[in-house]
């Protein structure tokens, strides 16, 4: 049995994607993320982000949807006005709709940061996907359930 001590590796970047379905479900993670935020932002020794947060609510209006155009036009000015997001509070902003996954690893793939893993917590179909992406573009996977 392998213990973390044992283990030696170099941890570079962390993308964390966080995908829910609507406002509510941000909630009982949103201060410990918030914190997060603030120590990244005041490390000035950080040249790169460590952590790197991306959230998506899949309930929300695309800006190519008709009805959503001008919502996220509006969340987009209040976003760069005020550096927080309205949905969540945090500075990173949240997206509508679900990631282009071949576009994620893609763009993961091309930083050359060294090998890859990906942890997934969530709905079956979503891991299946994950999975099959990770095969594709040479990550580890691997799956927690509660």
């Amino acid at each position: 049995m392998l213990s973390c001590t044992s283990l030696r590796f170099r941890l570079f970047k962390v993308d964390f994607y966080w995908i829910n379905r609507d406002q509510r479900a941000f909630e009982w993670f949103i201060s410990l993320l918030t914190q997060l935020e603030v120590e990244q932002s005041s490390d000035s020794s950080n040249f790169d982000q460590f952590l790197e947060m991306h959230m998506y609510m899949t309930s929300a209006l695309k800006k190519e949807d008709v009805k959503g155009i001008c919502l996220q036009m509006a969340i987009e000015l209040l976003h760069k006005n005020t550096q927080k997001d309205v949905i969540t509070g945090l500075k990173t902003r949240t997206e509508a709709g679900r990631p282009n996954w071949h576009e994620v690893f893609g763009k993961i793939k091309a930083e050359r940061k060294g090998k890859v893993a990906v942890f997934f917590c969530g709905p079956p179909a979503l891991g299946k996907v994950l999975k099959s992406k990770c095969d594709h573009y040479g990550f580890t996977f691997r799956r927690e359930n509660f």
